[in-house]
């Protein structure tokens, strides 16, 4: 697994990543779990991600966020409909 340094940890925990359209809800990376992104496991990019929330009064919601190799935002996806069978 390839880790980054703490001081990079920190820094993108802290990073605001981008606003839900729907919502309007700050996404930051500590949100999507950004630091325990196994890079060894990304066999390319964008990486994209589905963060499921729920904010003010929208009901639960997905974005689907697309990343750069140097975790900037390159689109954003939100979806209203949302079923999770487990």
């Amino acid at each position: 697994m390839i880790e980054l340094d703490k001081k990079t940890q920190t820094f993108l925990s802290s990073k605001l990543l981008c606003v839900c359209p729907l919502c309007k809800k700050y996404i930051y990376g500590k949100d999507i779990d950004i630091t325990k992104i196994d890079l060894s496991k990304i066999k390319r990019w964008p990486l994209s991600i589905v963060h499921c929330h729920a904010h003010n009064k929208h009901p639960l919601h997905a974005l689907t966020i697309y990343l750069d190799a140097n975790f900037s935002i390159r689109g954003r996806e939100a979806s209203g409909f949302l079923k999770i069978q487990t």
